[in-house]
């Protein structure tokens, strides 16, 4: 395949070096020895270390490769596997994860794309997340894949040159997503459903209330056909402390929680809670409205 890569000074293509990248102004970007690359400029950063810290994502790694999310990897692979049966066969195909965070669904979306739909097509697996912690912990799922330390405010990909951008509950930009899909481009976003995480919520708040539809759904409407949803949906039971704990730092509730409220969820050693995700398949619209099928 040819580069896709942007880069973020001049925004001229990015193309592989012995080192790592380099555009045609020679601004470089060099591998780092787990095998990302960093293309987050010094004066983009917000804060000394953006994204998740090791912590966080020692956590999220621990909580996922308990097999908790497995269904819901499983319906990600599904759909994408679905979208890729209607693609002409042995057409390449290229796959954004955008905020990969350890690599954990992206890895797994390999893994079953190698096994159905894609066993004979050429597949490009790209992971981006702001934590460079993240994106270090995902070389070591697969080091084939490329993997780059990026914000998805200023995505390092050029114009209409990915076929599917993942999205699976991380911050959005449907500006930037739109930007980097082709024209019959798929965006699938992955977001809570109504009652994800009751029971860890009930514990936080006094008064729960079902979780929205996601602000994505109407902000996409003048870039992408209306979604198909899919929902899953089952129970969950977590057995020892730590599980319950690091699902909690996997969640906005570690941050907006007091120490009371977290000395509750701390206190426990099993809770029963209900996994409930949504996944929305958004087909790009062309410049004049047409939506292409794959």
């Amino acid at each position: 395949m040819t580069s896709i890569l942007q880069c973020p000074v001049c925004r001229e293509p990015l193309l592989a070096t012995a080192t790592g990248y380099q555009c045609a102004a020679r601004h470089s970007f060099d591998a780092a020895r787990q095998g990302y690359v960093n293309l987050v400029l010094a004066q983009n950063k917000h804060s000394k270390e953006p994204g998740d810290d090791p912590d966080m994502i020692q956590s999220r790694r621990r909580f996922l490769d308990l097999g908790c999310y497995n269904r819901v990897s499983d319906g990600i692979n599904e759909a994408i596997g679905s979208m890729l049966s209607g693609l002409a066969h042995g057409s390449d195909c290229s796959v954004l994860d955008a905020g990969c965070g350890e690599g954990f669904y992206l890895a797994r979306l390999k893994e079953a794309l190698a096994r159905g739909s894609a066993a004979h097509r050429r597949m490009e697996y790209h992971g981006v997340d702001v934590s460079k912690f993240a994106v270090r912990q995902a070389t070591q799922r697969d080091r084939s894949m490329a993997w780059f330390v990026a914000s998805i405010n200023d995505l390092p990909f050029l114009d209409g040159s990915l076929d599917i951008v993942l999205s699976v509950f991380s911050p959005a930009n449907i500006l930037e997503f739109a930007r980097i899909l082709k024209q019959s481009g798929s965006l699938i976003f992955v977001s809570p459903g109504p009652r994800h995480l009751n029971g860890l919520r009930e514990i936080i708040y006094p008064v729960t209330r079902e979780h929205g539809a996601p602000a994505i759904t109407e902000k996409a409407e003048a870039l992408f056909a209306p979604a198909t949803v899919s929902r899953i949906t089952y129970p969950l039971e977590l057995k020892d402390n730590q599980t319950i704990m690091d699902l909690l730092a996997m969640t906005p509730y570690y941050w907006n929680i007091d120490r009371e409220t977290k000395g509750k969820v701390a206190a426990l050693d099993r809770l029963q809670l209900d996994v409930d995700v949504e996944i929305r398949v958004f087909k790009k619209k062309s410049g004049d409205g047409t939506v292409y099928a794959c």
